[in-house]
């Protein structure tokens, strides 16, 4: 998986000055629990405990961002959380990393030091098809899922049977899943509203990890 800098996440959300000021300078580690961060903090409340249910529910990382950024900007009155601890693009960033990282299993290597990027140690795209439910209707060897409820994906990155190319109809069956139906499956068996649960890039990461471990 590339790296993961400015740019990346959160619109123009720097993931790794996220990470950085989470565990230093903002010092929101030490607070909070944030296992992907390496955080342990137990003032605050666990941050992975916060959303991971929202997380598989299929809340989009867009809205745990600004969740989060809110929270940020708005300190509850009483809260040990001090005000203005992070603000402006900082805060954004500190907002984007929380959305990607809550919930998530696994380590983000680097990005602690000024202008060190993040590296993700799993694939986005993986987490995201996990995260959203995929497993639980599809067949996948690379994300160890067995079920039969929908069509197998092992063999996503041949296309579908249609002329479109295999991202376009991936792409399409994920936002509009009756717009193509695969033989013998019925119309409305896929929940039409993974355009609203995921947001642009969960979808782009979704369809991408799909071609790559899909036989070709």
């Amino acid at each position: 998986m590339p790296a993961l800098a400015s740019g990346c996440g959160g619109g123009d959300a720097d993931l790794a000055n996220g990470k950085r000021l989470f565990t230093g300078e903002g010092q929101c580690g030490s607070c909070h629990v944030l296992a992907r961060a390496g955080t342990g903090g137990r003032i605050g409340p666990n941050l992975d405990q916060a959303f991971l249910a929202s997380r598989l529910s299929g809340l989009g990382e867009t809205t745990i961002r600004d969740v989060v950024q809110l929270q940020i900007a708005q300190v509850r009155r009483g809260s040990l959380m001090p005000e203005d601890l992070v603000v402006g693009d900082d805060a954004r960033d500190v907002a984007a990393y929380v959305a990607q990282a809550a919930g998530v299993p696994g380590e983000d290597p680097g990005g602690t030091v000024a202008g060190q990027p993040l590296l993700g140690s799993g694939d986005e795209g993986k987490r995201t098809f996990n995260a959203a439910g995929c497993a639980s209707c599809h067949s996948l060897s690379d994300a160890g899922a067995s079920a039969a409820v929908g069509p197998g994906l092992d063999d996503a990155a041949r296309g579908g049977g249609t002329p479109q190319p295999p991202a376009e109809w991936l792409r399409q069956s994920i936002v509009d899943p009756n717009a193509v139906l695969a033989p013998g499956y019925r119309r409305n068996l896929m929940p039409e509203d993974y355009a609203q649960r995921l947001d642009a890039r969960e979808v782009d990461q979704l369809v991408d990890y799909l071609l790559r471990v899909g036989r070709r």
